[in-house]
């Protein structure tokens, strides 16, 4: 569903832009130069109806560009860079927008900029180079604000919006979509506008607001049947298919997957095809339909080899893993688990290769804003004296007309600018702050992705190659054996706790809503791994909406995690009871067993529970450990 939408987004992001004629309006265009203008619209025009026919317009606009400008030869690879987007080759879709951006680096012609900006930040996002795309799509808004295009402003936020539902930033996520939303409000039948709702209702699905979620698809659908959209339509049946999925509605689930099938047949994208039969693959998992897991996910992988689509080829590979496994089929599942190694490390290296490509961005300089605004300012000045020319020359003739008409235009002219000057300081305020919080997310990222890509995929690697030894090479003694399983189990629990981290980091703040879902999540693993202790969570619904920071977050939901793990590993109990409340002004958080205790006069604590004391007593809260022998032990913290 995010590649589709992706790759949507990509394509409506061209689909109404407006030309940049401020500077050409009094440029007479040869005969040759007006063609290729023609065939350059023509070209972004087919973005939603015949995608294939782009380049053939991208070649006749390349047969005419030999002795013309840079701005000319541009357009041939901005519709060359469009053509391979849209038939998924993201290399040669990189290879021309960069061609683009260097052929563009003197130009005054802002709207070929924005393509460029906007084609080369929609590709590091497909490609989850965050940074990059961030840098690029902020270049590509503040040239649209220049021309003050509020259809490209709207498209560019909802893009924006898009970028942060992927990095998990929900928060900005939904800031930028309601700006998107609010700019677009007067182009509803426009695709920018569909491409913003359908990720608002993509972040709805993501919070649990399936219902919401779903009467955001309903609208998306309806004015899809209005601009006869396919494409978009798709991925609307797509978001609504995953909903009902989710929401164990197996039966709706499978008609809208099936939907969306029939479209991605009739428009031949093989990638989107393939991914269809992968989601339907997944539903059969659901519905416990092992003929159809087969069925599905074998077609999704021979379409997606078909096309070279790895991670098409790598999603159905990991998929069957699990279900083998699930089937107690180990030999099968080690099997796919190897083919699932090689195309990620194939994934990978690509990966590498393109972040090997050179290439430089541009940025209007500190120097060149300062010789711009010394060059409005005289500008400003000249038009200033050649008016007071006209007021004195229209007082010699009508003195009083003119005295009349002088102190209106003096009062209009201050109200305006104390006006402006307000505007002007409340935007600058807020961009200021924008990129103070695009700084500090893109370090966070810079961190949180070095520790994802680097050390989770070494840990990965180490389960994958103690797996390989334990069912590849059918070890039989029991004390090797038991070495690997500890191995593997530790390394799995290390992933999870780095996972954990990287959650955190990016993260500005947490809620109550926030913790309760991660340590729910952390409940239901206990709970499978020891099947013998009943685990019961409570959590005071007064709590959801209160708002703690990152650090006050992380420390208390690992103090839980390791009084839940003291409770498993010592207590020999039967029964774990965790409840959060509010009480008067503090909140409360009690965890207890009914294990067999110790006495606490009589006993030293340990690292464990000193280690909870003092990460509670940094955040400037107050733990207390109470035990009966033969009776459990109940933890209290108050924050």
């Amino acid at each position: 569903m995010i590649k589709r939408i992706l790759v949507l987004l990509f394509i409506v992001l061209f689909s109404c832009q407006k030309e940049d004629t401020n500077r050409q309006e009094s440029k007479a265009f040869t005969k040759n130069q007006k063609q290729i203008i023609e065939w350059f619209r023509i070209a972004k025009s087919l973005r939603n109806k015949k995608h294939f026919l782009i380049k053939n317009y991208a070649d006749s606009i390349q047969s005419l560009i030999k002795n013309e400008s840079n701005d000319f030869k541009a357009t041939a690879k901005i519709a060359y860079g469009i053509y391979y987007n849209s038939i998924n080759n993201d290399s040669l879709s990189f290879k021309n927008f960069n061609a683009s951006f260097n052929l563009l680096k003197d130009s005054k012609v802002d709207s070929l900029k924005i393509s460029t900006f906007a084609g080369l930040g929609n590709y590091y996002k497909h490609t989850g180079q965050y940074e990059k795309s961030l840098k690029n799509l902020l270049n590509a808004l503040k040239l649209s604000e220049k021309l003050k295009d509020s259809l490209m402003i709207g498209g560019i936020y909802a893009n924006l919006g898009q970028l942060y539902l992927q990095k998990e930033e929900m928060k900005l996520a939904k800031q930028h979509l309601i700006l998107a939303v609010n700019y677009l409000e007067n182009y509803k039948l426009n695709p920018h506008y569909l491409v913003a709702i359908h990720t608002m209702a993509n972040l709805q699905g993501m919070n649990g607001n399936l219902k919401e979620a779903l009467k955001i698809d309903e609208e998306g659908l309806k004015i899809c049947e209005k601009i006869k959209s396919d494409n978009l339509k798709a991925t609307f049946l797509d978001n609504k298919a995953n909903c009902f999925m989710f929401s164990n509605q197996l039966d709706s689930a499978k008609y809208y997957f099936n939907e969306c099938l029939k479209l991605d047949l009739l428009s031949k994208n093989e990638k989107q095809i393939s991914d269809s039969y992968a989601n339907l693959a997944q539903l059969a998992i659901f519905c416990n339909n092992d003929a159809e897991v087969l069925n599905f996910a074998n077609k999704s992988i021979e379409i997606a080899k078909n096309v070279n689509y790895n991670p098409g080829i790598a999603k159905s590979y990991n998929l069957l893993v699990d279900f083998y496994k699930n089937k107690g089929n180990y030999k099968s599942a080690l099997e796919y688990s190897n083919k699932y190694q090689s195309v990620y490390k194939s994934l990978i290296n690509e990966r590498k290769e393109v972040a090997a490509a050179e290439f430089k961005t541009i940025y209007e300089t500190e120097k060149k804003e300062k010789e711009l605004l010394i060059s409005k300012t005289k500008i400003a000045e000249s038009e200033l004296q050649i008016k007071k020319k006209n007021t004195q020359f229209q007082i010699l003739s009508l003195i009083s007309l003119a005295l009349i008409t002088i102190g209106y235009l003096i009062y209009r002219q201050q109200k305006l600018k104390n006006k402006q000057q307000e505007q002007e300081f409340q935007l600058k305020s807020a961009i200021k702050e924008i990129e103070n919080q695009n700084q500090l997310h893109e370090q966070r990222l810079s961190i949180s992705r070095d520790l994802h890509d680097n050390i989770g995929a070494q840990l990965t690697f180490v389960i994958s190659s103690v797996d390989n030894l334990k069912f590849g090479n059918k070890i039989t003694d029991t004390k090797i054996n038991n070495q690997l399983t500890k191995i593997s189990d530790f390394t799995k629990a290390t992933i999870i706790e780095l996972r954990d981290t990287i959650w955190a980091m990016n993260k500005d703040e947490f809620s109550f809503e926030d913790l309760r879902s991660r340590i729910f999540n952390f409940i239901e693993k206990a709970k499978i791994a020891k099947e013998d202790i009943d685990f019961e969570f409570k959590i005071d619904e007064q709590l959801s909406e209160i708002k703690l920071s990152s650090f006050i977050g992380i420390n208390i939901y690992r103090t839980i995690q390791e009084a839940i793990n003291n409770s498993i590993k010592y207590s020999n109990g039967n029964k774990i009871y965790v409840d959060v409340k509010k009480m008067n002004n503090k909140i409360q958080i009690e965890i207890q067993d009914n294990g067999k205790g110790f006495d606490i006069e009589n006993i030293d604590f340990g690292n464990g529970l000193r280690n909870m004391k003092k990460r509670i007593e940094e955040i400037d809260g107050e733990f207390e450990v109470n035990s009966i022998v033969e009776k459990g032990t109940r933890i209290s913290i108050f924050i």
